[in-house]
């Protein structure tokens, strides 16, 4: 593949727009430099924001290349690459993101014990799922016009309908907004906020699934030296990979980048927490209805997710 890298760079948090952040040493996962990037994996930062504690990669990915990672999402090419690179990554697991009927079910549940005791149905008659794959966790009691915004070819579930294009969304105006599983993926978050914010209907919600990642970062380096290890890694993509997996496996099990780990640009860009979402939606024109953290496993590991109900200042 030529060398086509766009990724760009930023130093200022997205959330509240503070320059006081503490960086530590990561690297562009192999995966995403090749398949979406076009070259071999390299160094950026880990940033965390001083002022409202979010956590975030000061490498972003350019739209052609958000084209690239997300155009045939979880597909046979991708699931064939990323496999190559990381070769824990099965196909079970490739295949059972969002079409689990159990994980599906569970974060639905969660959804709604979010927003039920705020949404009024009768004036809730069009939901819109932005970035929600098919449909699927669009709960069925809500709404009864029900659209999904998607950047893949899923095809949405019956009963909902696929909005195609930016132009076709901003054209049209929701009761109720679901972003689930979508911000932490995303370059420019307050972008994406501001164009939800336009589509809303006077008095409409947002309803906001991120997952809760705050994994322990202390042996992720900051200094000369660990810059030195990182990148004499890159020149032998088989330690590279070994020390990804050794990295991936203490993370995952035991919530905190081993020693002589390293701390991995993936998919997720973006690292929420309270704070740091209450940040952002305030400086995008919202506030804060209601907020929880929900776990949604607790094997092989726990997994948390944010959920958050805002509606328009």
């Amino acid at each position: 593949m030529l060398l086509c890298s766009n990724m760009y760079t930023i130093e200022t948090c997205p959330c509240c727009q503070s320059k006081e952040v503490h960086a530590r040493w990561a690297i562009i996962a192999p995966f995403l430099a090749h398949y979406a990037v076009g070259r071999p994996p390299f160094l950026c930062k880990l940033l965390e924001c001083s002022n409202c504690s979010f956590r975030f990669f000061d490498s972003r990915l350019a739209p052609d290349e958000v084209d690239r990672l997300y155009s045939g999402y979880r597909g046979e090419r991708y699931f064939a690459e990323r496999h190559r690179w990381e070769f824990w990554y099965s196909r079970k697991v490739n295949d059972g993101i969002g079409s689990d009927p159990e994980e599906i079910a569970a974060r639905v549940a969660g959804l709604e014990r979010l927003f039920l005791p705020h949404v009024n149905h009768a004036t809730v008659k069009t939901v819109l799922d932005y970035g929600g794959d098919r449909g699927q966790f669009i709960p069925n009691s809500l709404g009864t016009n029900k659209f999904v915004f998607e950047l893949s070819d899923a095809v949405p579930v019956h009963g909902v309908t696929r909005i195609g294009s930016e132009q076709e969304l901003n054209r049209m105006k929701f009761d109720f907004i679901m972003a689930s599983g979508v911000l932490e993926h995303c370059s420019e978050p307050a972008s994406v906020l501001e164009q939800l914010r336009s589509c809303q209907n006077p008095g409409s919600l947002l309803c906001i699934e991120v997952p809760y990642e705050r994994y322990g970062i202390g042996f992720a380096g900051k200094g000369r030296l660990y810059r030195s290890y990182l990148n004499t890694l890159l020149h032998f993509p088989a330690a590279l990979v070994a020390v990804d997996f050794y990295s991936a496996a203490a993370r995952i099990r035991l919530g905190h980048i081993p020693p002589l780990g390293f701390v991995k640009c993936h998919e997720h860009l973006n690292f929420f927490n309270k704070n740091s979402m209450n940040a952002l939606l305030h400086r995008t024109g919202f506030e804060v209805v209601d907020s929880r953290i929900e776990c949604i496993a607790k094997y092989p590991a726990r997994v948390e997710t944010l959920h958050i109900l805002a509606r328009l200042r």
